[in-house]
């Protein structure tokens, strides 16, 4: 299994025409693949090969007719699906963003720059800027422990993408997460299966970015409902906003998660939660809106290909009932409070989140020791990326205020 990690490189160039090149390369692609209803990539390249030629040879290199035939197919099979689900309301897909990529043999990296082929014996060299974060990457294929796959250029930066054969590495323990619209909970189990402790981060700062765009977007759409353009771009400028406010945070939390997972050399289980959109969707509208901007499925795939690149396996357990069965009877318990549910079998009072963490240990691994009722840490995330510690009692507190 190859694992994939891309990294952003700024640059200082002008690539101009050659975006507004590639873009039209790939509405030809599109209007073609269309017009002779042609799905495969190597169909819709033999049959527009010489056509290509005519029209862009020798500017351009022939490779960039097999660049282009790669992203229109991926372009239309999107755009299919999205059809057959209703969610296209047009005849074919438009390409809107500027952008080039380019495959293997239109580019040569050379670690702080890359030489480009635009047209047969013709090259350009394009310096990248490179920060302490880009050169751990470029020390690691100079080593030879990392390839690099198809690049994209864009606008700002260059996306090059580093690759490596993801092999796992034996484990001394497992950590079990369970992630909550406000904080995920995991717990770290030692071989033998006792708890070495539990932790909690909270993680509310998430839905208060998604409410206070959520009311920026409603006051914008009242106030512009009648410059729809206007209003359109403007919504799109804080859509980006939050989407990148919100990833940056979860960024920290999911690096939080697998440096601990580092630390003890532990496996990773998380929930399943693949069909929860479609549950969610048969709720009530405002419960539907605010649980449809639940990143859960975001932030487990950033701890997966985190904990995947230090060589730590990652497994999905099945969820249902994880939050209300007895982890040590398996009774259903009945709620008891803000976040508590008791047994009347056991007369154990436990938190639901940490219950959560036990119930996925035991379905994977077997018995556990050493139950926890209550998280050991609370950890508030700050902007350096660290966590500061809450007393676990002051944390209950907090939740039982309104916001």
């Amino acid at each position: 299994m190859v694992i994939i990690k891309s990294v952003k490189f700024k640059y200082h160039r002008s690539f101009d025409e050659l975006f507004r090149d590639f873009s039209e390369m790939i509405e030809f692609c599109i209007d073609k693949a269309l017009e002779l209803n042609i799905t495969s990539y190597a169909k819709l390249r033999k049959a527009i090969y010489e056509e290509w030629k005519k029209r862009w040879y020798p500017k351009y290199h022939t490779h960039y007719c097999h660049s282009a035939c790669r992203v229109a197919t991926a372009i239309l099979k999107n755009f299919r699906k999205r059809k057959r689900k209703g969610l296209a309301y047009k005849n074919k897909p438009e390409v809107k963003k500027e952008f080039i990529k380019l495959e293997e043999m239109l580019f040569e990296f050379k670690g702080d720059k890359v030489k480009i082929v635009t047209s047969p014996r013709k090259e350009i060299i394009v310096n990248l800027v490179v920060a302490e974060y880009q050169r751990k990457f470029i020390e690691a294929w100079k080593r030879g422990e990392l390839d690099i796959g198809e690049i994209i250029i864009k606008k700002d930066f260059i996306i090059i993408p580093f690759k490596k054969i993801f092999k796992p590495k034996e484990t001394a323990a497992t950590i079990t997460i369970d992630i909550n619209e406000k904080n995920v909970t995991y717990s770290i189990f030692d071989k033998d299966g006792k708890v070495i402790k539990t932790v909690r981060l909270d993680i509310y700062k998430v839905k208060r970015i998604h409410d206070e765009y959520s009311k920026k977007r409603q006051k914008i759409q009242k106030k512009l409902a009648k410059k729809p353009i206007k209003m359109r771009k403007i919504l799109k400028k804080y859509s980006g906003r939050e989407k990148r406010r919100v990833e940056n945070f979860l960024h920290k939390v999911s690096k939080i998660i697998v440096r601990e997972a580092e630390k003890y050399n532990a496996k990773i289980i998380m929930e399943n939660l693949n069909n929860l959109r479609i549950t969610i969707n048969r709720k009530r509208k405002n419960i539907r809106r605010r649980l449809n901007r639940w990143n859960f499925r975001k932030l487990q795939l950033f701890i997966e290909y985190k904990a995947k690149w230090s060589r730590l396996p990652v497994k999905y357990s099945d969820a249902e009932y994880t939050s209300r069965l007895c982890p040590i009877c398996g009774y259903m318990l009945n709620p008891n409070g803000q976040r508590l549910l008791k047994c009347n079998i056991c007369n154990k009072i436990i938190d639901r989140d940490v219950l959560a963490t036990l119930n996925l240990f035991k379905s994977e691994c077997g018995e556990f020791r050493s139950p926890r009722t209550l998280p050991d840490e609370v950890l508030l995330i700050k902007e350096d990326g660290t966590g500061e510690l809450l007393k676990v009692d002051e944390y209950y507190l907090m939740l039982m205020k309104p916001p």
